[in-house]
């Protein structure tokens, strides 16, 4: 998959090594400093030191060939923008954009672009509306028009495959398990990864895997 993302702060540096491994990554951020210090932590990147609001500067970045757009600056406006002409002039199947303030979260959707506006404060309000216990799935973000959602679980002392290395734990189709937040320190899961008690994990899975999540990594039965 062709990935683009503009924008080379903590969220786009850290989707940036995230997708890098298996899709062809492209990151635009216009800052030349914060540019090198990326450059540096990961060789591997392809790198564009421009303003990706400008047109030009998302074609060089192969914008014509883009499946998924992420718009993650830390300024709204610049990333409407990356959004209304990834859609409109490039026709990008997939534009996922960063909300920073939550005030604006009203303007990220389809007639800017936006298929899926993300905003922090929406997904810890999402997480409070929900009955959370130890060992249950919770949904974060459900994409738009589809059955793909972004879920967290923290993982209980009874789960079925604690200490089971990740290659060999059979998770439901349609399911990529994203981090595991450990402690204060976050790990991206890798076939050796072994999950322990408190571990939480946030995967994309289709929505109707709910239960089977809940019984593979949460208490192993309702």
């Amino acid at each position: 998959m062709n990935i683009i993302i503009v924008g080379g702060g903590v969220v786009g540096s850290f989707l940036a090594g995230i997708f890098m491994e298996k899709n062809k990554v492209t990151l635009i951020e216009k800052e030349p400093d914060r540019a090198a210090v990326l450059q540096g932590k990961m060789p591997g990147l392809r790198l564009v030191v421009e303003d990706g609001c400008e047109p030009w500067v998302l074609e060089y970045g192969g914008i014509r060939e883009a499946d998924l757009m992420l718009a993650v600056t830390g300024d709204d406006e610049d990333n409407l923008v990356v959004s209304y002409l990834s859609k409109f002039e490039y026709d990008v199947p997939k534009v996922i954009a960063r909300v920073n303030n939550p005030l604006n979260s009203w303007l990220f959707n389809p007639s800017w672009g936006v298929d899926v506006g993300v905003s922090s404060p929406d997904i810890i309000a999402k997480i409070g509306e929900e009955e959370i216990t130890l060992g249950e799935v919770v949904t974060l973000i459900k994409l738009q028009s589809s059955d793909i959602a972004l879920v967290e679980i923290t993982v209980p002392q009874d789960c079925p495959v604690l200490d089971t290395a990740l290659a060999e734990v059979e998770l439901p189709p349609e399911t990529l398990l994203v981090t595991v937040v450990r402690g204060d320190s976050m790990m991206i899961p890798r076939a050796d990864t072994t999950l322990k008690p408190g571990d939480k994990v946030m995967a994309i899975t289709n929505v109707n895997n709910r239960e089977r999540l809940n019984r593979l990594l949460g208490h192993g039965a309702f």
